[in-house]
């Protein structure tokens, strides 16, 4: 997590700022069908297979938008199209079915990670004296922790506290796999841990300093009409985020990885 030789966080939150038009031109077609698909599958009503359907499409359509967007964000609007770039972004090639299998290990390796800190902790919370029914659910477990026993409510809270931290950690260096994706022509999963190693915590920074101000905004919106039994304010948050927070979180994780990339060159 240390700062060390880094990549610089105001250039790349800069770049990927300017090149939000840029993206919306060559990729706005995709992101459009993603909102819709994204709208449809939040409509009250739907059949079940409707809405499983509707799932499919969405990582499809997900996975078609991200390639699109990392395509323009590493290789720039001249050698997009060579790299496989279709019309609007509207294309499902050999770099989307790596983004896949890409996620699909990175997910794995997660879940492995995530469910043996559940384990771990549970054995922790037993080893502590508390009893079962005391944390099956979320609600149990605040008020466990609130108007238990103490310490032992004080030790479990920081157990709890260190393993969210380690998969927070474990999340954030796991996030450059999609851009050495699209950008070395492979499938890079676990190997993106040693590609962020010291580049953590401005990963971090830059992804919280992006993704703030839609939190805020969402957390602000007061209620409005209700459009094809949503709220609109939802139907708001969707929109930005798929047209404005999706892309420029790629254009900030593509430039931070081809910053890493020349640093790492440099040696």
């Amino acid at each position: 997590m240390s700062f060390g030789t880094a990549f610089h966080l105001i250039g790349a939150l800069k770049t990927a700022g300017q090149s939000l038009p840029l993206l919306w031109r060559k990729a706005g077609p995709v992101l459009g069908v993603l909102f819709v698909v994204l709208l449809l599958g939040h409509l009250p009503h739907l059949d079940v297979w409707v809405r499983r359907g509707l799932i499919v499409v969405g990582v499809i359509a997900h996975t078609a938008a991200a390639g699109a967007l990392y395509r323009v964000a590493l290789f720039g609007e001249r050698f997009a199209a060579a790299e496989g770039l279709g019309f609007g972004g509207l294309q499902f090639g050999r770099a989307e079915r790596r983004l896949l299998g890409a996620s699909a290990l990175v997910l794995l390796f997660w879940s492995i990670v995530f469910i043996a800190g559940a384990v771990v902790l549970a054995l922790f919370m037993g080893a502590a004296g508390l009893p079962e029914d005391s944390y099956r659910t979320p609600q149990a477990l605040l008020r466990t922790l609130i108007e238990g026993a103490q310490p032992q409510g004080v030790v479990v809270g920081l157990a709890i506290i260190a393993v969210l931290l380690t998969l927070s950690i474990l999340t954030v260096k796991l996030w450059l796999h999609r851009a050495a994706t699209v950008a070395e022509h492979r499938l890079v999963s676990l190997n993106a841990l040693s590609l962020s190693s010291g580049q953590t915590v401005k990963l971090g920074l830059g992804y919280v300093y992006i993704l703030l101000p839609f939190i805020v905004l969402s957390s602000l919106m007061p209620p409005l009409m209700i459009v094809a039994g949503l709220p609109l304010g939802g139907v708001i948050n969707l929109a930005l985020g798929v047209g404005v927070f999706m892309p420029l979180s790629i254009a900030f994780l593509a430039s931070a990885y081809r910053q890493i990339s020349a640093l790492r060159a440099k040696g």
